[in-house]
């Protein structure tokens, strides 16, 4: 049962959400109006009649109340939740910019995180009505407000900028011995800030003027020093010597437990030139960083297999142009696939029932085989699949007729609607969905957004065995806010044969490198090339579709 400050708080977020898509203004001013009210009522609306919130609210405030207390959430709002980018959830915390103001960002200025608006703010170019030099600057001071205030940062907004604070530190002191550790090397999903390990003292670190031009020294000791990045990301500095850094440097990137096993097999001194020659004297194979979990390493590398690679990803998997709520033309998207390299993608726009997103009727479908049809007569040898993101319904089945499904290439399933279920009804959901013959890609497993939202319940192991059972391919969403479905399922989907997709879920050709951030967290669950589905060459995957083409006809006769 939702208090009273919960259901406020809902009610301005679905506020703030319908002015930042410029939706029913009329109805957005009345739900903040009445979140603002129902923040000072004494009684709980929990307990109150329909008569008695008839006395206090709006009847369209009093419609949305009782949909909240009948159902746990409100429909029209977990919709445009999932129409609204990740990025613009962390924009909605930066003080002064309400709904419009982000609305203008996002349709006028093509922004949608925090990151892209500091940077545009301060080079003074963002060139939008109502955002002169004095609202550029009040933004940059809000931005850097907030970014004080966090205590947990998604790793693909900091793992550049780790990078980068290497390089410049190699080359300043002269010296490799300058190394990213901790969470932001093991590549974790989320991090606290930039961990790294030098051999460089904090007193020659103090006194190097132009380490200023990187970082701002908060505080040292012996050993650390605290830092934070001209953009505000905080830096912890490890200090050791030469004969230690590599020493150092293990002891600081894996878990506790992972260095602790790996030590109890090395008798004698630990002095070593690299990280490598630790593993060796532990009589075990070389681990790759982002694997020293402590939980899939030691299997992965007793079997020996081809851990993934950005560069072993052969195609573009669940993309969305202008068709739907993608920002490039089908043609341009695709061009850019092409233009980087890869052998083949597949649009996959939204499909009727997600019409908060300009989900295609079935007409659209028909069309957009025709326009696909048309581009591949002029990209040969580069092929365009042609799919659909259907919506699985609230009862489990998709959102088209067999007869249509059946003239797509392949079909790729997600849940965007009514996503508070208990576990055994999201399963059932998932597992009914999957169960459907036309089913290709299970999309984004569990919904969830990091440092947003966790996602709906899931019984892992039934989906997964589902998925196994039918032959369906996993997608591991590579947008980073999502990196759904955790890599911490990937062991026991590859123990069951079940290939993974490394999927952008792309609405712009600059997400097309969404990619990066999937490989990585697929990585820390040992994901192989072998079990990558789109890590095979364009005639391997054609043949793949072909015969699940044919198992469904065989089915039908």
């Amino acid at each position: 049962m939702l208090s009273n400050r919960e259901i406020s708080r809902l009610l301005s977020l679905y506020a703030e959400l319908l002015q930042l898509h410029g939706k029913n203004e009329r109805l957005s001013h009345i739900l903040s109006g009445a979140a603002f009210h129902i923040g000072r009522l004494g009684n709980e609306l929990a307990t109150m009649s329909k008569k008695e919130l008839q006395a206090e609210l709006r009847p369209e405030t009093v419609k949305i109340i009782l949909e909240v207390r009948e159902k746990g959430s409100i429909e029209e709002l977990d919709e445009l939740i999932q129409l609204t980018p990740p990025g613009l959830f962390d924009m909605m915390r930066i003080r002064g910019l309400g709904g419009k103001k982000l609305h203008a960002l996002w349709h006028i200025g093509k922004i949608d995180n925090v990151n892209d608006l500091l940077a545009v703010c301060k080079a003074g170019t963002l060139d939008i009505p109502g955002f002169g030099e004095k609202s550029q600057q009040n933004i940059i001071k809000a931005i850097e407000a907030l970014n004080e205030q966090k205590t947990l940062f998604h790793y693909a907004s900091v793992a550049d900028s780790g990078n980068q604070l290497v390089k410049a530190l190699q080359t300043l002191f002269k010296s490799k011995l300058v190394s990213l550790c901790g969470a932001i090397r093991r590549q974790t999903t989320t991090v606290e800030g930039i961990e790294l390990i030098m051999a460089v003292t904090t007193a020659k670190l103090k006194k190097t003027t132009a380490v200023k031009r990187w970082l701002v020294i908060d505080s040292q000791t012996t050993d650390i020093t605290n830092a934070h990045t001209l953009d505000e990301l905080p830096v912890t500095i490890y200090h050791t010597n030469k004969d230690s850094f590599y020493e150092q440097l293990f002891r600081r990137t894996g878990v506790e437990a992972h260095v602790s096993k790996v030590l109890k097999k090395i008798k004698g001194a630990l002095a070593v030139s690299s990280e490598a020659a630790i593993y060796e004297k532990a009589r075990l194979p070389y681990i790759e960083p982002e694997m020293r979990e402590d939980l899939v390493e030691w299997d992965f590398h007793r079997r020996k297999e081809h851990l993934l690679t950005v560069n072993d990803i052969t195609g573009v998997v669940h993309n969305h142009t202008d068709w739907s709520d993608g920002v490039d033309s089908l043609e341009a998207f695709v061009n850019a696939c092409k233009r980087k390299g890869y052998q083949y993608c597949v649009v996959s726009d939204h499909s009727k029932n997600a019409h908060y997103a300009g989900g295609l009727k079935e007409k659209d479908v028909i069309d957009q085989i025709a326009a696909i049809t048309a581009l591949n007569k002029k990209l040969t040898p580069f092929r365009v699949f042609t799919s659909i993101e259907c919506d699985i319904l609230v009862s489990g089945e998709l959102d088209y007729d067999p007869s249509l499904l059946g003239k797509l290439d392949l079909v790729i399933i997600s849940v965007h609607q009514l996503l508070r279920m208990d576990e055994q009804k999201a399963t059932k959901r998932l597992i009914k969905a999957i169960e459907n013959p036309y089913t290709t890609i299970l999309g984004h497993m569990t919904g969830r957004q990091l440092l947003i939202r966790p996602g709906y319940p899931v019984d892992f192991k039934k989906v997964i065995d589902a998925c196994a059972a039918n032959g369906v391919i996993i997608e591991v969403n590579a947008n980073p806010y999502r990196l759904d479905v955790d890599w911490l399922h990937l062991p026991y989907a590859m123990e069951k044969g079940v290939m993974i997709s490394i999927d952008p879920d792309a609405h712009s050709i600059a997400e097309i490198d969404n990619i990066r951030w999937g490989v990585s967290a697929a990585r820390k669950g040992g994901l192989t090339k072998e079990l990558t589905w789109n890590a095979q060459p364009l005639d391997w995957i054609e043949k793949y579709l072909k015969k699940r083409k044919g198992a469904i006809k065989r089915r039908k006769e």
